[in-house]
């Protein structure tokens, strides 16, 4: 299980460096159906797991974001409204 954690802060550092909080809360959805799943199959033991998963997801979803906002302050990414200026 400690695995999956890993799996899950990784998706959520992904996320915030490049989606917005809709995509975080798709990301959230898909591991609560996993864990759904998982917990009828193993039964309730695989809850504590779940709810550290769904923070870890969180929190690399913050580390993303603020990833992005060093990476945009120190020149090296642009920010989405940047994007979409004419000149």
């Amino acid at each position: 299980m400690l695995y999956a954690i890993i799996l899950h802060l990784l998706a959520g550092s992904v996320t915030g460096t490049a989606f917005k909080v809709r995509t975080l809360l798709l990301v959230l959805g898909f591991v609560v159906a996993e864990f759904s799943i998982l917990t009828a199959v193993q039964g309730p033991r695989v809850l504590g797991w779940a709810l550290v998963s769904l923070f870890a997801v969180q929190v690399g979803y913050v580390g993303g974001m603020m990833t992005r906002g060093l990476l945009e302050h120190a020149g090296y990414a642009s920010s989405p409204a940047d994007k979409h200026r004419i000149f």
